[in-house]
């Protein structure tokens, strides 16, 4: 664990530059009373930005005839992101890395959280919720243990020119929180 911890932060803070100016390098936590403050800021910060994004899920939900598809979707991501917050937050990495870290990696993290959806869609809610409880503890130490970000900066070089950009998923809650 502790050699993956060093590689997701050497990897998020230095392979790969971010397009934004306020994330323009390693940033460091100030000690003592600051970083406190700014640890519980983002904390808040996270659990708005997440709320808003669960009324985005829910409200697709709604939306005739493409709102399963893009609520399916949406759920993904937001499992996905579950998974991977646990390993974030074991490495101190800051919520404007994770999130430019999810927005680049959309495919992958969508992929990531589907089969957890999937129990969702098909299974009746007693069900589901059995299925939940085994499948979402499975892909959180799957996303803890993984060493995922590293294969996806590098092949994302390889694709750089095919199209898979960047995807504000975030925007619409980013906006609102």
């Amino acid at each position: 664990m502790e050699r993956d911890e060093h590689n997701v932060l050497e990897t998020l803070s230095q392979d790969e530059p971010t397009t934004t100016s306020d994330n323009s390098g390693p940033t460091e936590k100030p000690s003592g009373l600051g970083g406190v403050m700014i640890g519980i800021g983002e904390q808040v910060y996270s659990i708005l930005l997440l709320s808003f994004f669960f009324l985005e899920v829910f409200a697709t939900g709604f939306t005739p005839y493409i709102g399963k598809a893009l609520n399916f979707v949406l759920l993904s991501w937001m499992y996905a992101y579950y998974c991977f917050e646990y390993k974030w937050n074991l490495s101190e990495v800051a919520l404007d890395r994770r999130l430019d870290f999810f927005e680049s990696n959309w495919a992958f993290l969508a992929g990531f959280g589907s089969p957890c959806v999937l129990a969702i869609f098909f299974f009746s809610p007693l069900v589901s919720y059995g299925v939940m409880a085994i499948l979402f503890p499975l892909f959180v130490l799957t996303a803890t243990s993984s060493g995922a970000d590293q294969p996806i900066f590098s092949q994302r070089r390889k694709w750089k020119y095919l199209g898979l950009g960047r995807l504000p998923v975030f925007y619409a809650a980013d906006t609102l929180s």
